[in-house]
C-alpha cells in the first residue's frame, strides 16, 4: 500500500482493449449512427418544433415535449446542447460505388500553399515591372533615359569641340 496522498502508477498491470470488444464497440456506433439518421428521416416527415432558450412553452406543447425532455434528462446540464467527438478516434469512412461519385469533367486546381502563392504573385509583379520599365513608364526608366539623354548631350558636344579643334589644327598647319 502506497504511502502518502499521491499514488505512484508505475509498474501497474496495463489494461490493452481486446480485438473482438472493439469490433463489437465499432459494430455499436454503426447501429447508433444509422439508428440517428433514421430518427432523423422520421423526424423531418414529422411535425419539427424549435424551441429558443429563455422561453416557457405553452400547455399544449409541453405535453408534446414529454418525450423530448425524457431525452434530455439522460445528458444533463451542457452535454445535452454540446456533441464531443474525440478528434484521436478514427472514424471508417464509408466506401462509395464509382457510380455515385461526382466526376467534374475539368480537374480541379490544385490548392496552393501561401508561400507558393506569393512567389507566383512576386514573379508576376516583376514580370509586370520589367515590361513597364522597358517601355519607359516607370519612375525609375524615365530617370534612366534622361540621364542617357544628358550623357548623349555630353558626348555629342565633345565631339564637336575635337572636331572643332582639328579645323583648327589643320588651318594652322595650313
Amino acid at each position: 500500500m502506497p504511502r502518502g496522498k499521491y499514488v505512484n502508477h508505475k509498474g501497474r498491470s496495463r489494461h490493452f482493449t481486446s480485438p473482438e470488444e472493439m469490433q463489437r464497440q465499432e459494430d455499436e456506433e454503426e447501429t447508433s449512427s444509422s439508428g440517428e439518421e433514421e430518427e432523423e428521416q422520421a423526424g423531418s416527415s414529422g411535425k419539427v418544433k424549435k424551441v429558443v432558450p429563455g422561453t416557457m412553452p405553452s400547455s399544449s406543447e409541453s405535453e408534446e415535449d414529454d418525450s423530448e425532455e425524457e431525452d434530455r434528462d439522460a445528458k444533463k446540464g451542457v452535454a445535452s446542447l454540446i456533441e464531443i467527438e474525440n478528434p484521436n478516434r478514427v472514424v471508417k469512412k464509408a466506401t462509395q460505388k464509382i457510380g455515385n461519385l461526382n466526376i467534374s469533367d475539368s480537374p480541379a486546381k490544385p490548392e496552393l500553399s501561401r508561400r507558393e502563392r506569393e512567389q507566383i504573385e512576386k514573379q508576376k509583379a516583376r514580370l509586370r515591372y520589367e515590361k513597364l520599365h522597358a517601355e519607359g513608364k516607370t519612375q525609375q526608366a524615365k530617370a534612366d533615359l534622361a540621364r542617357l539623354a544628358l550623357i548623349r548631350q555630353q558626348r555629342a558636344e565633345a565631339a564637336a569641340k575635337r572636331e572643332a579643334e582639328k579645323k583648327r589644327a589643320a588651318e594652322k598647319k595650313a
